[in-house]
This record gives C-alpha cells, sequence and structure tokens, in this order.
C-alpha cells in the first residue's frame, strides 16, 4: 500500500531518489503541484520511467512530501499497523531530516512496537542533537516511565527542573512518580509545587486530591477535588468526591453530586443506587423510595429492585406495603424464594407467627433458602417455648438424606444441651460426623460443644480433626494452640499453630491475644506485651484481653501499666467471678506500690 502511494507523488520521487534510498520507475502527477508544495504549473510533465536525480546536501527540506508521509503514517499507526507506519515516518524524515515531531512519533511507535531500548535510542540521540528540547526530554522520562525504570524516569525530570525549574508537566509526572513509589511526602511537595505555579492545572488537582485522601488529609482533599471539578467536570471524579463527601457524612455535598451525575446519565443504575442508599442513611426514606421506583425504569432486573424496596419497608416496619410487595413477587418467577423468605421475616416481624411458619413450610428442599428456613421455623417455635416441636421438626429433616443439613445438628445438640441433656447432644453430633465425614464445620463445632460441656480434650481431638481435612483453619490452629498455652502444655507446638493462625488471621485481636499469652506462658514477656497490646488495639472492649495484658505488664515489671489494665478488664467484665479476679490482680498491686 506503502509503495502505491510513493507512485503517485513526484515530489516524494525526486526526495527519495537524490537521497539514494529508493528508485521509481512510475510517476503519476497529482494536479499541478510542485514539490515545494506551491500551486503553481510546472509547465512540465513527468512521464513514467523518469528519473530525477538531485544531491541530498542541496536538497532543502520538502515540508510537503513530509507532512505527505506523516499523515499516511499516523493513519497507518492508527489501523496498527506498525512496520508501514515507521517506514511512513523514515520516508518523511528523508523528506524533512530536521522534523521533530516526526521523531517524536518515530521514538513512540518504536515503544508500542515492543522495541523499548531502540525508543530510548532514538530519544537520546535527538536529546543529543537539540539538548533545548525539553518535550523530547519529556518524552524519554514518560518511556522510562511506563518500563517501570522511575529512577531513570526521576533522573531526566529532575534535569528538567534544572533547566525550568517550574516545568509543569516534569512536576506533574514526579509527583505521580514519588506517589506510585509511596514517597508520598515528595509527591506532596512536586504537586503543590505545581499548582503554585499552574493555579489552573486539572492533572495537579486531581491528583493532588487523590493523594490527600490517601493521606487521611481530607478537608484537603475536599479543597482539591472542588477545584479540579471547577476546573473540568469529570464524572468519574465527581464520583470519588461524593463517596469522599459520603464517608465524612457530608451527605448533602455528596447527594448534590450524585444529582448532578443523573441529570447527565439518568440511566445509571449504580449512581441511582447510591443516592437512594445515601437518602436511607439521612432517614429520608421517601426519597429513597423513589429513587428505587426511578431505578425500576433503567433496568432489566427489576425483581432485585423491588427486594431493596421490600427490605427498606421492612427496616422502616411499613409491615402492610412490604407484605403486599413481597406476595406480588411470589406469583412471579424470578428470585421467587427470596420474596418468599422475606415475606415469612416480614410476618415474623410483624408478629404474625402462624403465617410466618406457614410460608416456611412451604419453601421446597430445592430452594437455596431452604436451609435458612428450616432453621428460622426452629427459632420462631422456641421463641414460643415449644421445645418440643422445634426437636420434632429438626429430627425429622435429619432423618432424610435429602433434607438434612449440617446446622440442624448443631441446633438440635445445642438445643438438649440447654435442656440439661449435654450427652444427648453429643449422640447428635456423632450423627452428623457419620453423615458429613468429611465436612470441617461438623468437627469445628463438635469441638465447640465439647468446650462447652468441659470436655477439653475431647474439643481439641475434634480441632486436630478440622485440621487434618483444612491444615489452614486459622480458628482451629488457634483454639488448640491457645488450648495448650492456657494449660501450660505442649509450648512449642501451640506457638507454631498460633504463628499459623496470625499469619493467616493477621488484623484478627483474638487469634492474636493467643499468640501474646502463648509467649506469656513461655516466660517471654517483653514479645508477650508486644502482642497484647496489638490485641487490645484491635479489640479494645475485651475484658480477657485486657486481664491478659496486665498480666503481661505485671511480669514485664511495668506495674502502673499492669494496674491500668487491671482496670480496665474490670470495668468491661459482666462475669462477676472474673472480674473480681482482675479487681484482686489490680487491688494487690496497688497495696505493694503503697507499701514501696
Amino acid at each position: 500500500m506503502l509503495k502505491k502511494m510513493l507512485s503517485i507523488h513526484p515530489c516524494v520521487k525526486r526526495r527519495l531518489t537524490s537521497a539514494g534510498v529508493l528508485g521509481l520507475s512510475m510517476l503519476f502527477f497529482l494536479g499541478n503541484s510542485s514539490c515545494s508544495g506551491g500551486s503553481q504549473a510546472t509547465g512540465t510533465t513527468m512521464q513514467a520511467g523518469e528519473t530525477v536525480t538531485v544531491e541530498s546536501s542541496e536538497e532543502p527540506a520538502d515540508s510537503a512530501c513530509a507532512y505527505f508521509y506523516f499523515l499516511w503514517g499516523q493513519s497507518a499507526e492508527a489501523e496498527e499497523k506498525y512496520d508501514e507506519a515507521m517506514e511512513a515516518y523514515e520516508k518523511a524524515l528523508v523528506c524533512d531530516p530536521g522534523a521533530v515531531h516526526v521523531d517524536q512519533k518515530l521514538a513512540v511507535l518504536l515503544f508500542n512496537m515492543g522495541k523499548k531500548e531502540l525508543a530510548v535510542v532514538q530519544l537520546e540521540k535527538m536529546i543529543a542533537d537539540d539538548p533545548a528540547n525539553l518535550q523530547n526530554r519529556l518524552l524519554l522520562g514518560n518511556i522510562y516511565s511506563s518500563m517501570g525504570q522511575n529512577d531513570q524516569a526521576r533522573g531526566v525530570y529532575e534535569g528538567i527542573l534544572k533547566v525550568v525549574p517550574d516545568n509543569p508537566q516534569a512536576l506533574l509526572m514526579l509527583g505521580a512518580l514519588y506517589a506510585s513509589d509511596r514517597d508520598f511526602l515528595q509527591a506532596q511537595k512536586m504537586l503543590e509545587r505545581l499548582v503554585a505555579v499552574d493555579d489552573r492545572s486539572f492533572d495537579g488537582y486531581r491528583y493532588l486530591a487523590k493523594l490527600y485522601r490517601e493521606l487521611n488529609y481530607y478537608d484537603k482533599a475536599v479543597e482539591a477535588y472542588e477545584k479540579a471539578l471547577t476546573l473540568n467536570w469529570s464524572p468519574m471524579l465527581a464520583y470519588e468526591a461524593a463517596d469522599l463527601y459520603e464517608y465524612r457524612q457530608q451527605y448533602d455535598q455528596a447527594a448534590a453530586i450524585f444529582k448532578r451525575l443523573l441529570e447527565e446519565d439518568e440511566a445509571n443504575a449504580k449512581i441511582r443506587g447510591r443516592l437512594a442508599r445515601l437518602y436511607i442513611i439521612q432517614g429520608k426514606v421517601d426519597e429513597a423510595l423513589a429513587e428505587l421506583e426511578e431505578l425500576k425504569n433503567y433496568t432489566s432486573d427489576t425483581a432485585v429492585v423491588d427486594l431493596a424496596i421490600g427490605r427498606v419497608l421492612l427496616d422502616e416496619k411499613r409491615y402492610p406495603e412490604a407484605i403486599a410487595l413481597f406476595e406480588k413477587m411470589l406469583k412471579e418467577d424470578e428470585n421467587k424464594d427470596v420474596a418468599r423468605s422475606m415475606l415469612a421475616l416480614t410476618y415474623y416481624e410483624s408478629g404474625e407467627m402462624e403465617k410466618a411458619k406457614r410460608i416456611l413450610r412451604e419453601v421446597p428442599v430445592t430452594s437455596k433458602d431452604y436451609e435458612e428456613s428450616i432453621l428460622m421455623l426452629a427459632q420462631i417455635l422456641l421463641g414460643e417455648k415449644d421445645n418440643q416441636r422445634a426437636a420434632t421438626l429438626l429430627r425429622n429433616v435429619i432423618d432424610g438424606a435429602d433434607t438434612r443439613r449440617p446446622s440442624f445438628y448443631f441446633l438440635l445438640a445445642n438445643l438438649l444441651r440447654e435442656e440439661g441433656d449435654p450427652e444427648a447432644g453429643r449422640q447428635v453430633f456423632e450423627q452428623a460426623v457419620q453423615a458429613f465425614p468429611d465436612n470441617p464445620r461438623v468437627f469445628f463445632e463438635y469441638g465447640l460443644y465439647n468446650d462447652r460441656v468441659g470436655r477439653l480434650e475431647d474439643a481439641v481431638a475434634r480441632m486436630e480433626q478440622v485440621l487434618a481435612i483444612t491444615p489452614d483453619d486459622a480458628y482451629a490452629l488457634n483454639y488448640v494452640g491457645y488450648t495448650w498455652a492456657d494449660k501450660g502444655i505442649n509450648l512449642e507446638k501451640a506457638l507454631e499453630y498460633i504463628k499459623r493462625a496470625v499469619d493467616l488471621k493477621p488484623e484478627d485481636g483474638f487469634v492474636r491475644d493467643s499468640l501474646g499469652w502463648v509467649y506469656y506462658k513461655m516466660a517471654r514477656y517483653q514479645e508477650a506485651v508486644k502482642e497484647l497490646e496489638a490485641a487490645a488495639a484491635m479489640q479494645p472492649e475485651d475484658p480477657t484481653i485486657q486481664e491478659h495484658l496486665g498480666d503481661a505488664y505485671q511480669k514485664a515489671g511495668e506495674l502502673q501499666k499492669a494496674i491500668e489494665a487491671y482496670g480496665r478488664a474490670v470495668s468491661l467484665y459482666t462475669d462477676e467471678v472474673k472480674k473480681a479476679h482482675a479487681l484482686a490482680e489490680m487491688k494487690a498491686l496497688q497495696n505493694s506500690d503503697k507499701q514501696d
């Protein structure tokens, strides 16, 4: 295709033959344009086979020829015909070796073709030829950045700032680079310099808003968002700003943005849903319901919206409206099971227990809500003090291979335990083990049951069965490790188990407490303090963790901190025996301190 184009432009032929690049045998003269790009007729017509030879050193730059090839290269590049585009750009440079914009396009093309090192070489040559051209430097920095070579990119941008200290593009790119490396202080400096130099820099304020939010500088983030949106309204950025307003409980400002976004895109279900949720948070229930009703005009999944409306009505105790909606949904095929469950829940919360029980009994075993319906029905019966019927219901569903579920065994066993027959409950768990021998949850719940009835060895054995099936069950690891530590046995193995649990659940304060406690039992008190302080920070309202922390402080010699930790435990405990124990520890330390 390119050669076909070459054959129809006489000025191209002269330029290329003079450079010794290409000899053409056929030329077609386009109109009366001259090789210099003018419109004056030359008075001669080039014939097929004619050759023109001009010394390249004397040939002036032919901008028309270069522009022709430049456009052709852009067209080929847009069609991802990269080899053809590269050939065209090279021909443009033959026509005009000083065409810097073509050099730049060629460098970018090389990068897009995966020839990154060649792109860098091309740009470095251009910079050597013209050190004052900052665009070439910026392009080189951008390519380094795209290659992940951030140090080299920073060096280029910093070099630009040495020449032009307030170059906006270099400041912007440096800010972005520092932010990507999580050097937020330097990123902040660069971006704040940028907006000081150019207070109309949309990108500057946009990136500053994101950066301030990352740093929890929320007031500054809001200001930056507002400035950026004033300069250039961007729906995506506006959505971010609304999200921040909502996070800061500035609900009116968030709602205003969502409304404007809906004016521009009324069919945007996500935004309409966010606005409805915002209204619910504000207690503007009617406005929320209106938005949800409007949403049904823009989605094919109206049943999901109806469910959301029903939940709002239920939360607001508008039971007749909720019942009417769920009954209507029951007549439709879509989301029928969910509608049935929600209808039962509505009847239950409105006090119509018989209707709730009738609906729950209608849930088929094939429904994904079957298990939940049986559990809810049993809970209603238990709430009515009809334990016998609840137990009968659970035994009946356990008897059928297609109707039994592990949770039915758990509820029945605990019901029997509460009625004073823990051994009968254990027999129910044995049945569960027979029915679900590979289900780790069965063994886990069985372990907890044994713990409740004081059979700690059996509890540990069941938890080890959990680990035989799922070795990375963090809570089984934690249970076994903590139990051993609390008894002062198998401490090394306990430490191994609990460390694995912490690796799996690093933000769980109770698991972290176990790690501190095993260190305490191993007399590694400084490590115990460190982990128990972390646990207390994660679960500040747990009295056991506070008491453990008091014990560790006491052993570590930090008596005042121990007194304070015991005091917190005393204030948090509801169990009078445990409260008395923590209080005794606190008073003993206080008396000791007075004697000293």
